[in-house]
């Protein structure tokens, strides 16, 4: 009889082997603490295309694999895995997941079993793009006071847009009409569907769930990016759904306490104090980590306002976080 649980592990092909080499180095070095399978979901990977190099890298852990028709969004991804498994329950992680605590998925576990509760995840935010796009447009709202000068919000964001893409461009001034109109565009992306600060939202990174469940939430397909994080953080996104349905949504720290909503400041989970209670590492999270005391003070107010506490000691070791090699 199989496990009831599912682990889904989702590789993105145009990203190499490398993520897929941390995350199995901390899948061997962090047990789960209870029974799972391991589904390795191969999403942007050509149907032709030799899967040796990824496969290798898992030649000493069981798994199975899946491959999408073509690719698609993350979640987009985790919906045709849910579709194609009969596993009660599932746990999803994306490809720059990193596995920081011994017995990650027993704590998840555990919390989703509470009475009430429909999603659990290792990380949650109030994050808001709505209101980050209303502030960035001079009409203040739930970030005026929290956050510095817009151009220093410009500053940040251009920061990590460099950090993640490289340096060719800096995204902080629109260069020509093509450049105006694609940010006109996405701050209409950023506004429309989205609920304003605080707008609770457990991330994707790292979130287990029943299929059941899963399979009855609306699940729109998903085109540009903007549609996902609709999904993840939207008005009508995953964590609204489920709450809709009367059920709880909860972050779950390394030491399996479990936090609902108001309190997911308090986890340290996420772009919080030192993220010392973190279970599940990603790109973000190490966006946080590797950052300096300015960034990381902007990006602990956008997720948590006047909540916000990026104190802590020297940033957490990127070899623990998984860090880019």
């Amino acid at each position: 009889m199989s496990p009831p649980i599912c682990v889904v592990h989702l590789v993105w092909g145009p990203l190499g082997v490398g993520p897929l080499h941390r995350f199995r180095d901390s899948y061997l070095r962090h047990p789960a603490g209870v029974e799972h399978r391991l589904l390795v979901l191969y999403n942007g990977v050509a149907a032709g295309a030799d899967l040796a190099d990824w496969e290798s890298e898992l030649a000493d852990v069981q798994h199975e694999l899946l491959r999408t028709d073509r690719p698609v969004q993350d979640l987009d991804a985790y919906r045709y895995a849910a579709e194609r498994t009969d596993a009660d329950s599932l746990c999803f992680m994306n490809s720059y997941s990193v596995l920081l605590a011994d017995g990650w998925l027993a704590s998840l576990a555990g919390a989703l079993a509470q009475p009430g509760v429909g999603l659990v995840g290792a990380s949650g935010s109030w994050a808001s793009m709505r209101s980050l796009a209303r502030y960035d447009l001079g009409l203040g709202g739930p970030y005026g006071g929290v956050l510095e000068r817009r151009s220093q919000v410009r500053k940040q964001l251009a920061r990590l847009a460099r950090a993640r893409s490289g340096p060719d461009r800096d995204g902080s001034t629109p260069r020509s009409p093509i450049d105006k109109l694609r940010v006109a565009v996405r701050v209409l992306e950023q506004t429309r569907g989205f609920l304003a600060f605080p707008a609770a939202h457990v991330r994707t990174n790292g979130f287990l769930l029943d299929r059941d469940l899963l399979l009855d939430l609306r699940w729109p397909s998903l085109r540009r990016k903007a549609h996902a994080h609709r999904l993840e953080s939207g008005a009508t996104g995953i964590t609204e759904q489920v709450r809709a349905r009367g059920l709880q949504a909860l972050v779950v720290a390394r030491d399996g306490a479990a936090y609902p909503p108001d309190r997911w400041h308090l986890s340290r989970t996420f772009w919080q104090g030192d993220q010392e209670s973190l279970m599940i590492a990603d790109n973000q999270t190490r966006d946080y980590a590797d950052g300096d005391l300015e960034m990381r003070a902007f990006l602990s107010r956008y997720a948590w306002g006047r909540d916000a506490d990026p104190s802590g000691g020297e940033p957490t070791r990127r070899a623990e976080l998984g860090a880019r090699s």
